[in-house]
């Protein structure tokens, strides 16, 4: 798993470094490759952080893969959203919504990292860890519309809706989708309940 994570964060670096200073013409004309950059650079220090910030003891089995799992959820939406950043987001043009995937995926995955982290972690009750994660989750999902919105006016991205489009429609679906995955996550980790035996 760490071999793993520190692979990706490296390909973010490079990635990062390509888009910073390779040539406009390299990259398709919806490409923002100096924010994209940063945005991959920001990545790789993401994946990087919880290591440093947490570090149980070789004992402490359960927070270990309590941890292990939150990076692996953490890794995957990094890059199930550069890719599509990279492209898969065009994907609109042909009728499939990948944007409306991530929105319900990331924070399905998330609200189960979250309450596994809280329980291991903090020694939250099973109900608290829930309660707390879906709210965590559902505030990320604002505070991300929120970026995407001042990243379109401060730095001209074109984040917000479908490339600077239909932006009320899309906020407002990608808002639905934030929170099916919210309530399938909570579903999924109360029917799973990997502390029961605890």
């Amino acid at each position: 798993m760490k071999r793993t994570n520190k692979f990706i964060a490296a390909v973010f670096i490079i990635a990062g470094l390509i888009l910073i200073f390779g040539k406009r013409e390299w990259f398709p004309e919806f490409y923002r490759p100096q924010f994209m950059g940063i945005i991959a650079f920001v990545s790789a220090l993401l994946i990087i952080l919880p290591r440093f910030i947490f570090k149980p003891s070789s004992e402490e089995l359960n927070k270990q893969k309590s941890l292990n799992i939150f990076q692996a959820v953490l890794v995957a939406g990094l890059v199930l959203n550069s890719l599509g950043g990279l492209g898969l987001y065009q994907l609109y043009k042909i009728g499939l919504e990948y944007d409306k995937f991530l929105h319900f995926m990331v924070p399905f995955l998330f609200v189960m990292a979250f309450s596994r982290f809280g329980f291991d972690w903090y020694g939250w009750s099973f109900g608290k860890s829930i309660i707390l994660a879906a709210v965590l989750v559902i505030f990320g999902g604002f505070f991300w519309e929120l970026f995407e919105f001042f990243g379109d006016k401060l730095l001209k991205t074109e984040m917000s809706g479908y490339y600077g489009k239909f932006i009320i429609k899309d906020t407002v679906w990608d808002s639905a989708m934030n929170f099916f995955g919210v309530i399938g996550g909570i579903l999924s980790f109360v029917f799973i309940n990997p502390v029961r035996n605890r």
